[in-house]
């Protein structure tokens, strides 16, 4: 069901972790609740996502009792916990990492912040962006874009590489050691970015690569960028290739 970078970097958690032995996973689903990342289902179309198509709600209180909903539903395994709060409930002395995007934790506040009622001090975190609900600012892990410098890979895809960093790095999975390790993974003097480019239209871009030496489509659109003008890389090599195959007919 779940594929890219952000689920193959989650499903490391429960093999490559200090905490691997005994870390189970599980998935925020906005199809399904809170559900064990081993648990059949069936494919779905529903996201916390505002702009998405599949939006369950726009505002904080249809998305909240949207996954409270969820929650009261059996689900596809009746025996297991519903929501964050059962969870929590099933093991009081567990510690609960939620790694929740802006839409999710919107939608979960509530939940989160029952179960950490629940838990033991600094025995649930929240790692991902700040300021998506102010409320759960007590036990938030902030994750910002600096932290890709260190922990790599996409943006889509930071917060999750943002948590296996942290608990790679940490001696236990408490929130102020999780938070310890997130002030010193931001880098000090992080690369500055690229202001974007002032963008070309096709026409504008046709005409750039004819009065180009015959170079490659990586390193004449490297050239263009360097003029402080833009294009999207994929359309530059369409109009590339285009241009070079009309010079080249015979």
């Amino acid at each position: 069901m779940y594929a890219g970078e952000h689920w193959q970097v989650a499903r490391t958690f429960t093999t490559d972790t200090p905490a691997a032995k005994k870390a189970m996973l599980w998935i925020a689903s906005a199809g399904y609740g809170l559900i064990p990342a081993d648990t059949a289902i069936c494919a779905y179309s529903a996201t916390f996502s505002a702009a998405a198509r599949d939006t369950v709600g726009a505002s904080l209180a249809e998305v909240a009792d949207w996954w409270q909903r969820l929650g009261d539903w059996p689900g596809p395994e009746p025996d297991r916990p519903r929501t964050l709060t059962d969870l929590a409930r099933r093991g009081p002395d567990a510690t609960i990492v939620a790694v929740l995007s802006e839409a999710y934790q919107r939608a979960c506040g509530d939940d989160l912040l029952s179960a950490a009622t629940i838990l033991g001090t600094d025995a649930l975190s929240v790692v991902g962006p700040p300021d998506a609900h102010p409320q759960l600012a007590d036990v938030l892990v902030p994750v910002t874009a600096t932290m890709r410098h260190t922990v790599g890979g996409s943006l889509q895809a930071l917060n999750v590489r943002a948590a296996k960093y942290l608990l790679e790095h940490t001696a236990d999975s408490s929130r102020a050691a999780l938070r310890e390790a997130a002030c010193a993974a931001v880098p000090a003097n992080p690369p500055v970015p690229r202001k974007a480019g002032q963008r070309m239209s096709d026409a504008e871009v046709r005409a750039y690569i004819r009065a180009q030496p015959s170079t490659s489509a990586t390193q004449s659109l490297r050239q263009l960028r360097d003029t402080g003008r833009s294009c999207e890389q994929g359309r530059f090599g369409r109009l590339h290739a285009e241009i070079r195959e009309q010079v080249h007919r015979p």
